[in-house]
């Protein structure tokens, strides 16, 4: 009978050392068991295949001494010789360690401490968890959050710093993100914009239907439009002008889209520049009532001089006053063909000079005499006081050809303007194809006459050089201004 009970007790063991052999090779994570000096009793296939140790190199041997001192990790330590002993169970226990051919894992332990009946001995269970992958990813999540944060923190802080009042719009126009100058600019808080759509704002005053034909058509067709511009009443702000440049933004895999809304306030820029077309129109007016008073005066103070004329004695007089009385007319010319050219800006050297041609043609030449006066060349383009100072030249010097250069007043003559321009290099040049004269004077005729002045002081303004060339054939007269002398107009 004892032996009976002792291999039916013996049987009894073995049969629940085999259960509890097949329930830690049953489990899915790896599973240590432990007597009370830490050496391994048994140990589950999930923990072999874990680790890459063997059944040979595991049981019987101490934990610590295990694979060459792999799970000798100092928290490991702590928990089954401290915290163990003193509480008998602990449950998600996290160590991390490197261990060598596997890399560095992340594990939960679970350990439990069972006691006997008798107290004579104790065993511990271990469970190990390696959540290595979900960890990796855990720090990845946090890495990509931090990033987010730090991208979303940037982007605020660009867009806070932009002056003008700046939106970031999702696809369905709700506001993300808005500048503190958009608050600051129309009057409304972060709690009454952000998350809200654009329509719905401050009541409606976003309800804008060039808005709605900009953010609904023209921006998803093309993506992005600048220099937009939008005129809309805000309730307690007044008319406004604003020039909206909006931007689509795509992001990799297509999954949404962000619209980007500058907003320019042109208010002010637009009503200043309302008010300088009045004042150009104003001065526009002014000027052709000055136009017309000198026009005026100066027919006036002809008219003087030429009556003048019928009542002196002296026919020296008369000479001067005949020939102050051409020049009158001539600055009355002058100012006539700027008038009509355009008195203010560039001015087109050909016309000009052509127009002015023509008009001391017939004052001065008429059908009496058989002189022609041409104007040829290129031509170019003069401010205003550059033109006026041409124009000057080339009455002095066609009033000089036409009183030198043909004494016989039936023989006909030829008077040729000519105007070229290379860069900022220009020659005007007067030529006739008149007598001639000695060259014993720039203009074949004393030095100290008025017409030799005149031209002489309106070169030095224009920063020219005064050339003149006497011959058989006639005299010609060149007026040449060069930025560098060796690229003169020849």
């Amino acid at each position: 009978m004892q032996q009976t009970g002792f291999r039916e007790q013996f049987t009894a063991i073995v049969d629940a050392w085999t259960l509890a052999q097949g329930i830690v090779d049953t489990v899915r994570e790896p599973v240590l068991v432990l007597d009370k000096e830490l050496r391994v009793i048994a140990a589950s296939r999930s923990f072999y295949s874990a680790f890459k140790v063997s059944p040979d190199d595991t049981k019987g041997r101490l934990l610590y001494a295990l694979g060459d001192g792999q799970w000798d990790i100092p928290k490991l330590r702590v928990l089954l010789e401290k915290i163990i002993p003193e509480k008998g169970v602990m449950e998600g226990y996290e160590v991390e360690h490197a261990f060598p051919g596997l890399g560095h894992r992340a594990m939960r332990l679970n350990a439990r401490q069972v006691f006997y009946e008798g107290g004579a001995d104790t065993t511990i269970l271990l469970g190990i968890e390696d959540f290595t992958a979900q960890h990796i990813l855990a720090l990845e999540k946090d890495r990509l959050l931090l990033q987010f944060e730090e991208a979303r923190a940037f982007a605020q802080a660009i867009v806070d710093t932009v002056r003008e009042p700046f939106l970031v719009l999702d696809k369905d126009l709700r506001v993300l993100a808005a500048s503190r100058s958009f608050y600051s600019a129309f009057k409304v808080s972060p709690e009454d914009t952000q998350d809200r759509l654009l329509y719905t704002l401050g009541d409606g005053q976003w309800d804008i239907p060039k808005l709605h034909l900009l953010l609904e058509k023209i921006v998803p067709e093309h993506g992005v439009m600048e220099g937009y511009e939008v005129e809309h009443e805000f309730p307690g702000l007044g008319q406004r002008t604003m020039l909206l440049n909006a931007r689509k933004v795509f992001y990799e895999g297509g999954s949404h889209t962000t619209i980007l809304l500058g907003i320019e306030d042109v208010t002010v820029q637009r009503v200043l520049e309302h008010e300088k077309d009045d004042l150009l129109k104003e001065k526009d007016v002014l000027l052709e009532e000055l136009q017309h008073r000198v026009s005026n005066s100066l027919q006036i103070i002809a008219s003087i001089i030429l009556m003048k004329t019928r009542t002196v004695v002296s026919e020296e007089t008369r000479l001067h006053l005949h020939d102050a009385h051409k020049r009158v007319m001539s600055i009355a010319a002058v100012q006539k063909q700027l008038h009509e050219s355009g008195n203010s800006g560039s001015i087109e050297i050909a016309p000009y000079l052509s127009k002015l041609c023509e008009t001391l043609a017939a004052s001065m030449i008429g059908d009496s005499r058989p002189i022609t006066l041409t104007v040829v060349g290129e031509g170019g383009i003069a401010t205003s006081r550059q033109a006026e100072s041409l124009g000057l030249i080339v009455t002095e010097l066609v009033m000089n050809a036409l009183k030198h250069a043909f004494p016989d007043e039936k023989v006909p003559g030829r008077i040729t303007v000519t105007y070229d321009m290379v860069g900022a290099n220009w020659k005007l040049t007067v030529a006739d194809d008149g007598v001639g004269k000695p060259p014993d004077g720039v203009f074949a005729q004393p030095k100290s006459g008025l017409g030799t002045g005149i031209v002489k002081a309106l070169s030095q303004q224009l920063d020219a050089q005064v050339e003149t060339i006497v011959s058989a054939k006639g005299t010609s007269v060149s007026i040449t201004h060069a930025v560098f002398p060796a690229k003169a107009v020849a």
